[in-house]
């Protein structure tokens, strides 16, 4: 198991997430809180996160999410980690979407639960916002496109998700990447710390190729509980 060098990291939930990002968040949390009491009578909230959320193709959306430091930290970590947890396919996953990938769950369980706080408290009200929909579990990890390796993935569904969200760690140090998402349209690399947000089972997607370089990602597959739809997961 992979001990942290930077533990400001396992308390990120505290200042990871852009600054106007988590002010309309913070703007937004009464409106949820007050629509899930009229228990759905009412309609769905207007949130200010609009204002920041863009859908470059269709139902598949970007918004402003982890700051350049936290990205670089990550990131700085992870080129610690490689030597000691390689990147590596995981053989549980679909062939089409296998990647080399560290799984935090398994190499770094403290920053996996960290990681989750900050997607149940925080990710969850954008994710509101886009689908009415929050998760509460899931699959989290760091990934790797390269030339060496893995140019792209072939297309595939996300089918062991209900949200992906994909953060670029590292943009503009590689050639190539993004996302293309069959008969919707492409997306080219996001700034580093924005999130691409899509539903995982519904969009048949594929890595574009990196011809140079190497592509870092923070990768969710989020998922939820209908069991505890009802229950308030941002206290």
């Amino acid at each position: 198991m992979y001990e942290f060098k930077n533990e400001i990291l396992l308390d990120a939930s505290n200042w990871a997430i852009q600054k106007d990002t988590l002010l309309k968040m913070e703007q937004t949390l009464p409106m949820i809180e007050e629509y899930d009491n009229t228990d759905g009578n009412s309609d769905p909230i207007g949130s200010p996160l609009w204002d920041i959320i863009q859908e470059p193709v269709k139902e598949v959306y970007t918004i402003p999410l982890f700051k350049q430091e936290f990205c670089d930290m990550v990131l700085s970590e992870l080129k610690k980690m490689q030597f000691e947890i390689p990147f590596k396919p995981n053989p549980e996953e679909d062939e089409l979407r296998r990647i080399p990938e560290i799984v935090l769950q398994n190499a770094t369980p403290d920053f996996y639960e960290e990681m989750l706080e900050i997607v149940r408290t925080q990710i969850n009200i954008i994710l509101f916002t886009l689908f009415n929909r929050q998760v509460d579990g899931g699959c989290i990890q760091l990934a790797n496109y390269n030339p060496r390796t893995i140019q792209q993935t072939s297309w595939h569904h996300d089918a062991s998700a209900d949200i992906s969200i994909v953060v670029p760690l590292n943009t503009g140090y590689y050639e190539g990447g993004g996302t293309d998402f069959h008969n919707r349209g492409s997306v080219p690399p996001l700034p580093t710390g924005h999130g691409l947000i899509f539903p995982s089972f519904t969009h048949l997607h594929r890595g574009s190729p990196v011809y140079s370089g190497d592509r870092y990602l923070l990768v969710m597959w989020l998922t939820i509980n209908e069991e505890d739809r009802k229950e308030d997961r941002f206290r």
